[in-house]
């Protein structure tokens, strides 16, 4: 009985992410339709919109992530950085350093990958010129907003409602699966946005699996969102 109330509780988590997933992926077809204005730009207060709505989703899901596994609350910490990161050669994680060296090269590095792939986008669309310090209080909060949001979702749910009750390799893998999936439609979209965000998703879910808690993870996806909002904006504004 304890087995299959286990297994239910894994299924019913998948399916609940997925949902709103999909409820995330199909957003365009109904937020135009609300008669909401945020900020006078389209484009902005489009994106505003549907920040607004993760942010609610994932609000409510970690409400009742809390009240169905009580004992999850701990994982909505930092976490601790002292924590030796379990080794993973192919990540470069030789099992002798701390989650606080590990988080540093990774930041330093994803961003670097990140911001030369971004500025690919912002230079082939001929938008180098389209910045604007202005836009930089709107880039933070929807960074801060998106960020916590995808943590809360793919991160905090997932694994406060698996981690003991499912392998290791098994929580990082379908965290990093439904993280990289919606990014099909994202930026970078298709395939390689997928992988991308899949390989990042993973890189996320251990450390927030090693450190118990979700903290460096939203550090490093913050900053990512920092440098992907800013090329969004200069692609979709025009001076």
């Amino acid at each position: 009985m304890a087995s299959k109330n286990i297994q239910m509780k894994i299924g019913i988590t998948i399916i609940g992410t997925l949902l709103i997933t999909t409820i995330l992926l199909t957003a365009n077809k109904f937020l135009p339709h609300l008669a909401l204005t945020l900020n006078s730009n389209t484009f902005i207060n489009a994106l505003l919109k549907f920040q607004s709505l993760a942010f609610i989703l994932a609000i409510g899901a970690m409400c009742i992530t809390l009240k169905v596994t009580p004992e999850s609350k701990h994982l909505l910490t930092f976490g601790n950085l002292a924590t030796i990161a379990e080794k993973e050669v192919w990540l470069g994680i030789n099992g002798k350093t701390s989650w606080k060296s590990n988080g540093i090269q990774f930041s330093f590095f994803i961003s670097m990958a990140t911001a030369i792939f971004m500025f690919l986008g912002v230079y082939y669309t001929d938008s180098l010129n389209n910045f604007k310090w202005s836009f930089i209080p709107l880039i933070l909060l929807i960074s801060l907003t998106n960020s916590f949001s995808e943590e809360i979702i793919y991160r905090f749910v997932l694994m406060g409602n698996i981690i003991g009750s499912t392998p290791k390799l098994s929580v990082l893998l379908i965290s990093a699966i439904l993280f990289g999936l919606p990014h099909f439609a994202g930026f970078p979209s298709g395939i390689i946005g997928v992988i991308m965000a899949g390989l990042l998703g993973y890189i996320l879910s251990k450390a927030t699996y090693e450190t118990q808690g979700i903290g460096l993870a939203w550090t490093i996806h913050f900053i990512q969102d920092v440098i992907i909002f800013t090329a969004i904006f200069m692609m979709n504004t025009k001076n």
